[in-house]
């Protein structure tokens, strides 16, 4: 049985690697974005009647966890990688004011 397990696992995994070539998110990261995501989602539908704003929010942070894992895409990740790329000239300029 737990050869059976590991083929599956295996499987899994080069079928997540496959269908991520492009992505800017390691395996590890996405398996813990959905089961997080996964588990903040569920929480939030659990408690959605006693507080809904609260787990309507919750619901939509899982469900963003979760497709971020899923597709391996996460713009957030991106956009800071491109922050800090992006190396720009800035030049202070000083003003000094006397008064009298």
């Amino acid at each position: 049985m737990s050869a059976l397990l590991e083929l599956a696992i295996d499987k899994l995994r080069q079928k997540v690697d496959d269908n991520c070539v492009t992505g800017n998110i390691g395996t590890s990261e996405r398996i813990l974005s959905v089961v997080a995501g996964g588990l903040i989602c569920t929480l939030g539908i659990k408690r959605i009647l006693k507080h809904p704003l609260t787990a309507l929010s919750g619901v939509a942070l899982g469900a963003g966890l979760v497709y971020r894992g899923i597709t391996g895409q996460c713009k957030v990740k991106a956009a800071l990688a491109d922050m800090a790329n992006d190396k720009k000239e800035i030049t202070v300029i000083e003003h000094r004011y006397l008064v009298k």
